[in-house]
């Protein structure tokens, strides 16, 4: 399976947000400069994360990004499944129940 960039780019994201002590956040635009990536793609991914609520969004001059719970109750499929999405990696078919092999 490969996961896509923008599972990558949540992933680091999210590990760089776990050492940022609460209440504080970080912007979209200072996690693009850090990783060096384009802010308004970035800015897509974090949004996915919003939604999919491993980060929460904060407003105003001092607002940015967080986790919305604690960095060891954040998993690795929270974040590919707020990126990517909730679908199956794959489908089986069964094909085991075809040919001159199968089983009923």
């Amino acid at each position: 399976m490969r996961l896509s960039e923008g599972v990558e780019w949540g992933v680091h994201c999210a590990a760089l947000l776990a050492a940022v002590p609460p209440p504080h956040t970080l912007s979209a635009a200072s996690l693009a400069e850090y990783h060096g990536v384009s802010a308004p793609y970035l800015s897509k991914h974090l949004q996915a994360l919003v939604r999919g609520g491993v980060l929460e969004s904060v407003s105003g001059p001092k607002g940015g990004f967080r986790l919305t719970r604690p960095p060891a109750e954040v998993t690795m499929l929270d974040v590919v499944e707020a990126i990517d999405g909730r679908e199956p990696a794959f489908v089986c078919t069964e094909i085991r129940r075809r040919g001159p092999a199968r089983t009923s």
